[in-house]
């Protein structure tokens, strides 16, 4: 028997294929502004909808049932976002959770999902007291009827003089430990690849440790000074001979550090842990020290320097030029690669992985291997998709990089893995048909890592 839940999706799943079968080349043009108001109206609330239920999913651990570890996995995975999408979702749901106010809004139609995202990440920068957000929150909500997300959040300091006018609530010294101790729970570290070859950093932190982070790095960035024209700067003296290196004070180069501050503060961060990954503190995984790894085509790093010869772990493309510069003052680890790019088989066969193999396993699923998880190598288990005690060989064509959560999801769920014959790499299987004949999961082609 359907529930109410299943009806009204049904109902809108038919208007939504019934808009998708428009023609919209025969639409008068005098009914198109009017349906594009219309469906971000739509939109707006299916935003909330579709919130209501990554909240639901989430309490009621739902998603465990048809075989998942995390709500935030399955959610990622059947919204085909981008990684964190699911996260996104869910921090958003539980921010909305206390806002019934923006609820109602985002549920009418005209507060669209952007702009609530707005609403709950700016009140969830106050203080922890009902009635002060829920005041932000009214301010707020009035503004975004006149302002896109983007002014509306530029608006945050209009709201916090309109609901803390004498500055009582955020200057009152008694306020600071909870200040601070919202910061530290706030804090976060974030790493976006870009399409130009570079990744975006984001970030927030309590005042405390950005000091020691600070003491930690300051020394290290220090300008560098030399002297003039040591580096082989032109000379600008007339008197000179073009391309003369000079060490008047005319050289293109006058001893000072050509870096800006920011760059110099980059460049003692990649110092900093330079030298921490030959200190002996640090915790060993599976063996092996902490390292970076790069898989390379050996053909390529003699080639064209700009061209792309390797990838980082996490799949990053880096140029031969690149490799080569890291390979200058670094430990070499060959790895081999087939035809079809798979790893091949390294060390002897026996039950526990080898540092060998394990070095092998990254470079092949470079983090978990599971649908859609991206939890890096030192996060994870080595996996054998026959057990060694059912005759299961300790070698690659035998395992699969698993975060601690997804192996226990192999282990206890329905999901299946093995490795593929062809490309040598893991391929999932979803969970089997649900008791009443319907498909509780569906990948299709099966899922391999990258």
């Amino acid at each position: 028997m359907s529930t109410p839940a299943a009806t009204a999706a049904a109902v809108a799943g038919a208007a939504f294929g019934a808009l998708a079968a428009v023609d919209w080349d025969v639409v008068p043009a005098e009914e198109l502004p009017g349906l594009a108001v219309e469906l971000e109206r739509m939109r707006a609330r299916l935003d909330a909808a579709r919130l209501e239920v990554a909240g639901r999913l989430e309490q009621t651990g739902a998603t465990a049932a048809v075989g998942w570890a995390s709500t935030k996995d399955f959610l990622t995975a059947v919204s085909g976002g981008r990684k964190g999408a699911g996260g996104g979702a869910l921090r958003l749901a539980e921010r909305l959770r206390h806002l019934p106010q923006v609820r109602g809004a985002l549920a009418d139609g005209w507060l669209s999902a952007d702009k609530a995202r707005v609403i709950a990440n700016r009140v969830g920068q106050l203080p922890r007291a009902d009635a002060v957000r829920q005041a932000a929150a009214r301010v707020l909500l009035e503004k975004a009827r006149d302002l896109d997300a983007t002014d509306l959040d530029h608006a945050w300091s209009d709201v916090v003089a309109e609901i803390d006018p004498d500055g009582s609530l955020f200057g009152d010294d008694q306020e600071l430990p909870r200040r601070e101790r919202a910061a530290h729970q706030a804090r976060f570290l974030g790493f976006t690849p870009d399409a130009l070859g570079g990744v975006k950093i984001t970030g927030y932190a309590d005042a405390e440790s950005v000091e020691e982070v600070k003491a930690a790095l300051l020394p290290l960035a220090a300008p560098v000074t030399t002297q003039p024209g040591a580096c082989g700067g032109v000379s600008r003296h007339p008197a000179s001979g073009p391309g003369t290196p000079c060490p008047e004070p005319g050289c293109a180069h006058d001893g000072r550090d050509p870096r800006e501050f920011g760059a110099r503060l980059w460049d003692a961060l990649v110092e900093a842990c330079r030298r921490l990954q030959t200190a002996e503190v640090l915790p060993e995984s599976h063996g092996a020290s902490p390292r970076m790894s790069v898989v390379v085509d050996f053909d390529k790093l003699n080639d064209d320097l700009a061209a792309a010869a390797g990838s980082m772990s996490g799949g990053q493309p880096m140029s031969a030029s690149a490799v080569r510069q890291m390979a200058c003052d670094a430990e070499v680890i060959p790895v081999v690669l087939g035809t079809h790019s798979e790893v091949l088989d390294v060390g002897r066969a026996q039950r526990l992985v080898t540092t060998g193999i394990w070095r092998a396993l990254v470079a092949r699923d470079r983090h978990c291997a599971f649908p859609g998880c991206q939890r890096l190598p030192q996060a994870c288990d080595a996996h054998h998709v026959v057990h060694w005690a059912d005759g299961g060989p300790t070698s690659l064509d035998n395992l699969a990089l698993l975060c601690r959560r997804h192996h226990v999801t192999v282990h206890q769920t329905a999901w299946t893995l093995t490795i593929d014959p062809v490309t040598r790499r893991p391929a999932w299987h979803p969970p089997p048909l649900s008791h009443d004949g319907r498909i509780t999961w569906h990948v299709a082609p099966p899922y391999r890592a990258a």
